[in-house]
């Protein structure tokens, strides 16, 4: 609960109920990126429970596989499904074997595919444009930078540092007005 009521109410955020569980800062800010119920949030800290510590979880969602609601996560290595409740472990599938990444809509809502050369990963049920994000961000880690695996960049701190950046007279009017309209589209 947030606003005016969670404050009086002294409810907790999801980031602090997170922070509180002790689950990663990383998985934390996903969390919080993310539009999706109380019925899926409690399946966090099992999640972080799966990831090493060589990946960082670049994007997080609600959905849908096999008739069963979960939480689908993008990391820096692979893309997991952890199925809510006591279901057993979902699906992963490492960024390396990833062949196709597409994202559309069924019934209103969103829906991502990932294909590998023996298999396929559908998920649905996904809220708002959350599934195009997602597979744009997956087509992104599928194609890591040089030096390292895709790290997932907040539009919002991206804008605050270019902001920073047109303060300090580095960034012109020109080029600022540009990149902050390529930026609001991304939020």
């Amino acid at each position: 609960m947030t606003g005016f009521l969670g404050k009086w109410l002294k409810m907790p955020t999801l980031g602090e109920r997170l922070r509180a569980q002790g689950v990663r800062d990383d998985l934390v800010r996903a969390a919080e990126r993310t539009a999706f119920g109380r019925q899926t949030d409690r399946e966090l800290p099992r999640l972080a429970e799966l990831l090493t510590d060589q990946e960082v979880v670049i994007q997080l969602v609600e959905g849908r596989w096999n008739k069963k609601m979960g939480l689908f996560a993008l990391t820096s290595r692979r893309v997991l499904f952890v199925p809510g409740g006591d279901a057993p472990y979902g699906a992963e599938v490492p960024l390396t074997e990833v062949v196709s990444v597409e994202s559309g809509k069924a019934k209103g809502m969103g829906t991502v595919e990932v294909r590998t050369e023996s298999s396929r990963l559908q998920v649905d049920q996904i809220l708002g444009t959350q599934a195009d994000t997602f597979a744009a961000n997956t087509r992104a880690a599928m194609t890591p930078a040089g030096d390292g695996p895709a790290v997932y960049r907040d539009p919002l701190q991206e804008l605050a540092e270019l902001r920073a950046l047109h303060a300090a007279g580095a960034v012109s009017d020109e080029e600022f007005a540009q990149r902050k309209i390529r930026l609001m589209d991304e939020i």
